[in-house]
C-alpha cells in the first residue's frame, strides 16, 4: 500500500509539479531558484496568475465568437470546468499529506489552467 501511495504521488509530482517548466521559461528559472517548497509554491502561483489572465482573455475572445446557443454552452461549460479543475487540483495537492502536496496541488492549477487558456485559444484561432 505505502509503495502504491509513493508511485501515485511520484506521477503527480511528474504529471502537476513539473511540466510546465518544461515549457515556460520564466517559471524554469524561478523552480531553478526555489529553495524551499513555499519558493516553489510561489513560483508556481506567480505564473498561475500570468495563465489565468491568458485564461480570461481567451474566454472573453471566445464568448464573442459565439453565436446563439453556443454562447450558453461555453458559459455553462466554463463554470464547470472551473469546478473540476479545483476539484481535480485539492485531490493532487491532498496525495501524501507531506509538503510536497502544496506543490502538486498548485503546479496542477498552474497547468491546467495553461491548458484551459490553450484550449479557448484555439477555438477562435491565431
Amino acid at each position: 500500500m505505502i509503495r502504491t501511495s509513493l508511485a501515485a504521488s511520484a506521477l503527480l509530482l511528474a504529471l502537476c509539479g513539473t511540466a510546465s517548466a518544461a515549457d515556460n521559461a520564466a517559471l524554469k528559472k524561478c523552480m531553478d531558484g526555489a529553495n524551499t517548497t513555499a519558493d516553489m509554491v510561489n513560483c508556481n502561483a506567480k505564473e498561475a496568475k500570468v495563465q489565468d489572465k491568458r485564461l480570461n482573455t481567451a474566454y472573453k475572445t471566445a464568448l464573442a465568437a459565439q453565436e446563439g446557443a453556443r454562447k450558453q454552452q461555453l458559459q455553462d461549460v466554463q463554470r464547470l470546468w472551473i469546478k473540476y479543475r479545483d476539484a481535480n487540483c485539492a485531490f493532487a495537492g491532498s496525495a501524501t499529506g507531506g509538503s510536497i502536496d502544496q506543490v502538486n496541488g498548485s503546479g496542477c492549477v498552474l497547468d491546467m489552467t495553461q491548458t484551459r487558456a490553450q484550449e479557448l485559444e484555439d477555438l477562435v484561432g491565431p
